[in-house]
């Protein structure tokens, strides 16, 4: 049971960090949003298209993740950590997205975008023990990716399957925070040509 969650804390980091980011730098690359900007339809609403499109695709992996583990693995939340789940998953897409979406701006070219996110996000994710929970790292080590977005979404989606010794608040704080210097560096960074 405790892969499924970290599988669902996967899909989020595939959808909204590296698939938000890769597709938002093919497009600047292909000259797409440059030519959105040219249109009537507001920028702004092109992006929100293009991040509800994000939400809805995390949304469906969620939902398919979740029937598969129930029906092979007979993992189901807790009634109780619904609320969990949903809270982290949404706090997820914002963060990961924010960071797509910075992503996006950092990368030079649509064929750079996907190297960059693979390999700023798969070894955190080795580490955090998406793949494998009993994987061990020195303690230091342990402390410092605690302080990444990956580890905190794997284990407040966790919290809401089965009760874990952590403290869910601070895993919290951690996603939010990042959430919110995603947002700001996208803001800062994003650019449509």
């Amino acid at each position: 049971m405790i892969f499924v969650p970290s599988i669902l804390a996967f899909g989020v980091i595939v959808a909204a960090y590296v698939n938000l980011g890769a597709k938002l730098a093919t497009l600047r690359h292909d000259g797409v949003l440059k030519r959105i900007r040219t249109t009537p339809l507001p920028a702004g609403a092109y992006l929100s298209g293009v991040l509800g499109s994000t939400a809805a695709t995390t949304l469906a992996i969620t939902a398919c993740t979740a029937v598969i583990g129930w029906l092979a693995f007979g993992a189901v939340p807790r009634a109780a950590g619904l609320p969990e789940i949903a809270g982290g998953l949404a706090l997820g897409v914002v963060c990961f997205g924010s960071l797509g979406l910075a992503l996006s701006s950092v990368a030079r070219s649509a064929e750079s975008a996907s190297p960059i996110a693979n390999a700023s996000y798969l070894p955190v994710a080795i580490m955090s023990g998406i793949f494998d929970p009993t994987f061990s790292v020195p303690r230091w080590l342990s402390a410092a990716v605690g302080l990444l977005p990956v580890r905190a979404l794997a284990q407040i989606l966790q919290q809401g399957y089965t009760p874990v010794e952590h403290a869910p608040l601070s895993d919290l704080l951690v996603l939010a925070a990042w959430a919110a210097g995603g947002c700001a560096l996208a803001a800062w960074r994003f650019r449509w040509h």
